[in-house]
């Protein structure tokens, strides 16, 4: 049967931002205020890949009736996952000084397996010219179902996100309107 189980998980943290140039160099006397679409201006990002995960795993390769085991292939692939900011929701409370920013659920970006990285146990005596892109197809359906099936790797994109919002917000908000409060959830 398939082998289960992920042998090496290596966590990578991308945190890759892309803020407007210039956005922080106000001009002389201008007075830059909090407000929902000042702290939307500064996350003015598609998409954020807060996790990178490195996969070593084996998946099963069978024939066209999906029956018959052929080979069995190891592979090594990647998997990042992060959130979708254009689903980020901003709130300004002016009454309460309260900033409440709500991050959605992190989800897959990208699988990739590296080719190269391919090695192939075969069942008797199977072993066709076609067997690398067949592989290589089998490798990444399994990698995508390995990657949803893992909860922990949303999660922890997800937690890297609020952290990297955080350290992008609050120092802005620390200079604009020390008295405000920053909830990120």
């Amino acid at each position: 049967g398939l082998i289960k189980g992920v042998i090496g998980i290596i966590v990578i943290v991308l945190i890759v931002f892309v803020i407007k140039k210039g956005f922080f160099d106000s001009k002389e006397g201008e007075v830059t205020t909090i407000s929902q679409s000042s702290i939307e201006k500064i996350l003015d990002i598609s998409e954020l890949s807060t996790l990178e995960y490195t996969y070593n795993a084996v998946a099963a390769g069978y024939d066209e009736d999906g029956k018959t085991l052929l080979y069995h292939v190891a592979y090594e692939g990647t998997v990042s996952a992060g959130i979708d900011f254009d689903k980020l929701k901003v709130k300004v409370n002016p009454d309460k000084k309260e900033i409440r920013i709500t991050v959605p659920e992190a989800k897959i970006l990208d699988c990739s397996v590296n080719e190269g990285s391919l090695k192939y146990i075969f069942e008797d005596e199977y072993n066709t010219a076609t067997i690398s892109a067949d592989a290589y197809k089998v490798s990444k359906e399994d990698l995508k179902k390995k990657a949803n099936e893992e909860t922990r790797i949303t999660e922890l994109a997800k937690e890297n996100a609020i952290s990297a919002i955080s350290g992008l917000i609050e120092p802005w908000v620390d200079q604009v309107d020390d008295e405000y409060t920053v909830i990120i959830k």
